[in-house]
């Protein structure tokens, strides 16, 4: 099987990328968007009416710094969904075969939900750039409505420089807030770790 290469991406050497990364989502048609998950059946993220957010995070099976984070992706979506909010895994990867992204997760020990992304429409629709990146919605009458994009927390400054532990949880404190905030405010940070974009 063809594999593409790995480029890892920092806080350093991303004018190019940032410029190309719109600010806010195109959330207008998020709620038609259909993908499926890992046994074929067609999925639409964003139509369950009854869940308070909608957290996708994008990973890649050959990405090292989103595979370090699996633990941490498990503990936060029983977290999620605790608290009624549904939580996906999005493998990007167009080469990458639902039965290896199912492997994957039983290697890594995750036991939710995940989806298949090859067309990378929710890559789009969300201004994904990078894998670990998380992408949050809140789930308003009109249309979701993103209020988080970036990293899962500080604990990467930049591909092989790993903080002995994070400072800042940053998707976990957007988990924390959607359901307790009114209004709450889009915020963004910058994700570390595999381009997306190498994906051909």
């Amino acid at each position: 099987m063809h594999r593409t290469r790995i480029v890892l991406v920092g806080m350093l050497g991303l004018g190019t990328l940032l410029t190309c990364t719109p600010v806010a989502a195109q959330s207008s048609g998020l709620r038609s968007v259909v993908v499926a998950d890992l046994d074929g059946r067609t999925v639409q993220p964003f139509a369950r009416s009854a869940a308070h957010a909608v957290v996708l995070v994008f990973v890649r099976s050959d990405c090292p710094i989103a595979n370090r984070y699996a633990p941490d992706l498990e503990r936060l979506r029983q977290h999620a969904t605790a608290a009624a909010i549904d939580f996906w895994l999005v493998f990007v990867d167009p080469a990458e075969s639902a039965a290896t992204s199912r492997e994957h997760l039983q290697r890594f020990g995750y036991a939710g939900r995940a989806l298949r992304d090859p067309a990378h429409d929710l890559v789009r629709h969300t201004g994904a750039t990078i894998t670990p990146e998380a992408a949050v919605f809140v789930t308003d009458a009109a249309s979701p409505r993103l209020v988080y994009r970036g990293r899962i927390d500080d604990r990467y400054s930049a591909p092989g420089r790993m903080r002995p532990a994070a400072s800042s949880h940053d998707l976990q404190d957007v988990i924390e807030q959607v359901r307790h905030v009114p209004a709450l405010a889009l915020r963004q940070t910058q994700a570390v770790g595999c381009v997306i974009a190498d994906l051909h």
